[in-house]
C-alpha cells in the first residue's frame, strides 16, 4: 500500500532527506512539502516537481512528518487532528506539559507518535540506558554528554532527554533531578543527580554518550550518527507504520516491535 506523504518543515536539513528518499521509494507518494516560504522543492535540489507551500493542506489519511519548529509544531497536530491525518513528529523543544496535553488529545482522532530520535540504533539505546541504570542503582554517578552541529537551536538535544527520561522512568527519579552543566562552586555531587551537558560545534550529526561511574569502574553507553539518514529512514518506517495504524499515541517501541 503506498503512504501518502507531507512534509512539515521540507526546507530544513531532516526536511529535505525525508522527501529525497520518499521520492526514491514506491511505497510512498508525496503529495506535499510544506515550510515557513513557499517555492518549488526542485529548488531545494530534490527531485520532485511539486509546489512547496506555506500552510499544511487538508488531505485525509495523508501522514504528515514534522520536522519544523517548537513554534510551529502544536498547530501542525491541531490541523492533523481535525482534517484526518496521521501525524509523526521529529520537533523537539516544546514544552512538555504542553506538548503531551495537544498529543492527547489528538490521539483521540488520529494515529500520533513524537520521538525525540528515530534512528532505530538511539531506541534500543533508550532501552539499553534504563536497564543499566535500573542494574546498577544509585551508587553509580550518571552523566549525560550530547554534541551537535552549531546550527542546532535547542539544548539538551531531544536525544539526551529521551536518554535520562528513560533512566528516570527505570529508577523513579524525574527530570527535576536533572544537573545542566556546573560552573562555580557547586559543592559535592549530589546522590542521584544526573548531569546533563551540551556541545555546540562543527557539522557534528549527533552524539551522545551516557556514563555510569561508580568506585572503580565505569560504563559507556554511546550513539554516534554519521549520517542523518538514520534519523530520515526511521522516520519514514514510522509514517508506513501510522498509515495503517488506528487513533491513538504511539512511540518508535510500536513502530519496530521493541
Amino acid at each position: 500500500m503506498t503512504t501518502q506523504l507531507i512534509m512539515h518543515g521540507a526546507a530544513g536539513r531532516m526536511g529535505q532527506r525525508i522527501l529525497s528518499l520518499a521520492h526514491e521509494d514506491d511505497e510512498f507518494a508525496v503529495v506535499a512539502g510544506v515550510d515557513r516560504e513557499a517555492g518549488a522543492l526542485k529548488d531545494l535540489g530534490l527531485a520532485i516537481d511539486k509546489p512547496l507551500l506555506d500552510t499544511l493542506p487538508a488531505e485525509n489519511g495523508a501522514v504528515v512528518i514534522d520536522f519544523s519548529h517548537a513554534s510551529a509544531t502544536p498547530a501542525c497536530i491541531e490541523h492533523c487532528a481535525a482534517n484526518g491525518m496521521p501525524l509523526a513528529i521529529g520537533t523537539t523543544g516544546i514544552d512538555p506539559d504542553e506538548f503531551n496535553a495537544l498529543l492527547d488529545k489528538a490521539a483521540e482522532r488520529i494515529p500520533v507518535m513524537a520521538a525525540p530520535n528515530m534512528s532505530v540504533g538511539v531506541n534500543v539505546v533508550f532501552q539499553i540506558a534504563a536497564q543499566i541504570a535500573k542494574t546498577l542503582g544509585l551508587d553509580y554517578d550518571i552523566e549525560v554528554v550530547e554534541a551537535h552541529h552549531h546550527h542546532k537551536v535547542d539544548a539538551p538535544s531531544g536525544t539526551a532527554y529521551g536518554i535520562t527520561d528513560a533512566i528516570c522512568e527505570a529508577t523513579n527519579r524525574t527530570r527535576s533531578d536533572l544537573v545542566h552543566g556546573r560552573e562555580g562552586h557547586t559543592g559535592e555531587r549530589q546522590r542521584g543527580e544526573i548531569g546533563v551537558h551540551a556541545l555546540r560545534m562543527g557539522d557534528v550529526v549527533g552524539d551522545h554518550t551516557a556514563y555510569y561511574v561508580g568506585n572503580g569502574e565505569r560504563v559507556v553507553l554511546s550513539h554516534i550518527a554519521h549520517s542523518r539518514d538514520i534519523f530520515a529512514l526511521g522516520a519514514l518506517r514510522a509514517a508506513k507504520f501510522l498509515g495503517a495504524a488506528k487513533p491513538g499515541r504511539y512511540t518508535m517501541k510500536d513502530v519496530l516491535g521493541l
